[in-house]
């Protein structure tokens, strides 16, 4: 269970945690533009940046995707964490002491814990368990490279040799060895204090289908690579096989873990990302020989995804640092192929491309050991552009003076340009390929159109057989929801435009003014708020004012808002804006027409279900008769305006 985290320390962290900094470790690109920091969403793919974060008031907010919140939710999302263990991971970043203090029995005490936050704990959102593994890890990796190191007559060490990599490059990337044992690195991890339940997690042992009480070393004999996070914590590894055959696998690799996930990693992202981003240019390889070799020939902004192939997620990452990308991969069929699988994932993303084709070697480790730095960094920077890459290859066995041939090449190339998002880059394609073919342009506008037309066929045929197979499954849910509906009646702000209008207005006013603000504590009555996540945002407020902390407003109710699992786009909106906006010239009287349309429609909701309930009673009953009582009173109220 999550430890519980008391207010003060939770508000500790809060300070201390500059939401910038915290930012900037996961997004390189985030820039100052003002008083706020700006960069490409790291949420969703996007172009123009929308992703925006105010440090006076401790926030971010994307408006392409409507993320947002504060410190701690930005660490939840990016981590997969519970509130409770994001709040650990920055407690440890700052050097905050969390105590071990028990929770309150009260119903709504203070703090955060696993409960308070709605979920119970899972071993990937579970801090403490996470923290141990990164600490398992990092320690086999000083491990594995002191075998390498301190045994150099040892087989995987004698093979290491043969590789030509200097020691600093073998220190720099923590190379190492596992020796030919079935429990070297069992006994060494116990010997740290590790428990078979946590070795068992990691991945570094296995067990046999027929024996699964046994665990013995996954990693055995082999070139130990460690792989980092985008943090630069070590989380898994990739083990290269010495045999010349070795008639199983050449890497293996860990499995997924709490701590590691293969489609969210890219080996040597840690020491990429500064180059990458000062470059604006990810060189993508194969694995992680290519990608060192890359490194020490001075291309330090190369990467290679982990134990699967490219996709989907890793692209989002990269796109977070650069939209452009050199594919540096394997100069064989299979290499040729994956350079058009990663195309397909990359182009509609927005990255424009550019393929590093290795003269005389198989990929880039080869290539630096035949020809040397200058040649596998020049062969980097006079990389082809993808498609003059793929018209080569497409076109190498077609009669380009036939007509058949030219429809071919049309066609397989279209496939790739009809990707291409951005209408004038694909227009200048089109171009392109018409004077290279010496056809119409329309003809290739034709074949773009035609390849869109069939992509958004599959994609509605996807959906509809996804549609159809949930089907039963929302058959048997529709009429509980239903009734559930029916019986919970949102909050009345949710039902009255009116009402949530004048909620979002005077909590505008009231976030741009202090004075407005300390009016409102005496104004609006805590009867006229209701649970909708404006009317929370108020009561928030006109409390920050109340206890003199008006200027934390926005900070609580982001915290506010956070802790309540609550999302509106509105709201997170207004508190990115400027801190020092100034109210409206109109202020007085937007504050006096907000209040009264608030009050107005609460005491008309009120009179309308009292006089329901009174219907319901005998006449001339007590309860009636007091009814009666507060009803007129409230229609007294009413006629005279509400003020």
């Amino acid at each position: 269970m999550a430890r519980y985290i008391p207010d003060d320390v939770l508000e500790t962290i809060r300070q201390r945690a500059d939401i910038v900094e915290v930012v900037q470790s996961y997004v390189p690109t985030l820039k100052r533009a003002g008083s706020l920091w700006k960069a490409c969403c790291p949420f969703h793919h996007e172009k123009t940046p929308s992703f925006t974060v105010n440090p006076a008031r401790g926030i971010y907010k994307c408006f392409g995707c409507g993320q947002g919140g504060n410190v701690f939710t930005f660490i939840r999302e990016m981590e997969k964490l519970d509130f409770p263990n994001a709040a650990e991971l920055l407690a440890r970043k700052y050097n905050i002491i969390i105590p071990d203090t028990p929770p309150p029995n009260a119903r709504f005490g203070r703090g955060r814990s696993a409960a308070s936050s709605g979920s119970a704990e899972s071993p990937e959102s579970s801090y403490a368990l996470r923290e141990r593994l990164f600490l398992l890890h990092e320690k086999l990796a000083a491990w594995y490279a002191s075998q390498l190191r301190d045994f150099p007559d040892s087989p995987v060490a004698r093979y290491f040799a043969t590789r030509g990599l200097p020691a600093e490059t073998a220190a720099r990337f923590s190379i190492g060895a596992s020796p030919d044992s079935w429990d070297a690195a069992i006994l060494f991890a116990k010997k740290e204090g590790f428990t078979e339940k946590e070795l068992r997690l990691s991945g570094v042992v296995s067990t046999k289908p027929e024996n699964e009480t046994h665990i013995f070393d996954r990693f055995r004999n082999r070139l130990m690579f460690p792989i980092w996070n985008e943090q630069g914590r070590v989380v898994a590894f990739s083990a290269r096989s010495i045999e010349a055959d070795p008639g199983g696998w050449k890497y293996v690799n860990s499995p997924e873990t709490p701590i590691f996930k293969k489609s969210r990693t890219l080996y040597a992202l840690n020491f990429a990302r500064r180059a990458i981003s000062e470059k604006q240019c990810a060189v993508l390889c194969e694995g992680q020989l290519d990608v060192i070799a890359m490194h020490r020939a001075g291309c330090t902004n190369a990467v290679a995804p982990q134990g699967t192939a490219f996709g989907q997620e890793q692209a989002s990452i990269l796109g977070r640092y650069t939209q452009s990308i050199c594919l540096a991969l394997d100069n064989d069929k299979a290499g040729r192929e994956a350079v058009f699988k990663d195309a397909a994932i990359l182009l509609p993303k927005g990255f424009s491309l550019r393929v590093a084709v290795f003269p005389g070697a198989k990929d880039a480790d080869e290539l630096l050991k035949t020809q040397g730095a200058d040649v596998l960094r020049e062969t980097v920077e006079k990389a082809d552009d993808f498609f003059e890459f793929a018209f080569r290859h497409i076109t190498k066995d077609l009669d380009l003076d036939s007509p058949a041939g030219k429809a071919a090449a049309a066609a397989g190339i279209a496939a790739y340009l009809h990707l291409i998002d951005n209408p004038v880059t694909q227009g200048i394609y089109a171009d392109w390929l018409a004077g290279k073919l010496s056809i119409a342009r329309e003809f290739i506008l034709a074949e773009i159109e035609k390849n869109r037309r069939s992509e958004q066929e599959k994609k509605e045929r996807a959906a509809i057989y996804s549609s159809n197979a949930g089907r039963q499954e929302d058959k048997k849910e529709t009429s509980s929801a239903a009734s559930d509906f029916v019986r919970k009646e949102p909050p009345l702000s949710m039902r009255h435009a009116g009402l949530r209008q004048a909620f979002y207005e005077l909590l505008s006013l009231l976030l741009a003014s202090e004075t407005y603000a300390q009016r409102a504590v005496g104004d609006l009555e805590a009867e006229l708020l209701d649970e909708s996540p404006a009317g929370r945002a108020l009561e928030t407020l006109v409390g920050a004012a109340m206890n003199g902390e008006w200027d934390e407003a926005p900070e609580q109710i982001s915290m506010m808002m956070e802790s309540q699992n609550i999302r509106d786009d509105e709201i997170s909106g207004l508190l990115m804006r400027e801190a020092d906006v100034q109210p409206p010239d109109d202020a007085d009287r937007i504050y006096r027409s907000c209040l009264t349309a608030i009050r107005r429609t609460v005491l008309s909701d009120k009179k309308r279900r009292l006089i329901r309930h009174a219907m319901s009673l005998p006449d001339g009953s007590e309860e009636k008769k007091k009814l009666s009582e507060e009803i007129s009173a409230i229609s007294r109220k009413l006629l005279s305006g509400c003020s």
